[in-house]
C-alpha cells in the first residue's frame, strides 16, 4: 500500500508490437523509456490488492514491470 489506507493503482497495458508482453505501470508515472515499444494501449486499472505480491515488489522499485505471458518467474 502507498501510505496509510491509500491503495496504489496500477495500469495494465498491452502492445500490438509485442502481444506477449504486458506492462504494469503505477498510475501517474510516465511510460518507461527503456523498452523498444513506443505505443501501449491501456487495458484496465487495478489496485495493489488485486496484484500478486511478486509483481508488486517489482513495480515498487521502478514503478513498472514488464511481464511476458507464459514465461517462468525466475527472479
Amino acid at each position: 500500500m502507498c501510505g496509510l489506507g491509500m491503495l496504489m493503482r496500477i495500469c495494465i497495458y498491452k502492445s500490438e508490437q509485442a502481444p506477449e508482453l504486458t506492462l504494469l505501470l503505477r498510475e501517474g508515472l510516465p511510460f518507461p523509456r527503456d523498452t523498444k515499444i513506443d505505443r501501449w494501449t491501456k487495458i484496465k486499472v487495478v489496485t495493489d490488492g488485486e496484484m500478486r505480491a511478486d509483481l508488486l515488489v517489482e513495480i515498487g522499485g521502478s514503478g513498472y514491470a514488464l511481464v511476458e505471458l507464459g514465461a517462468d518467474r525466475r527472479r
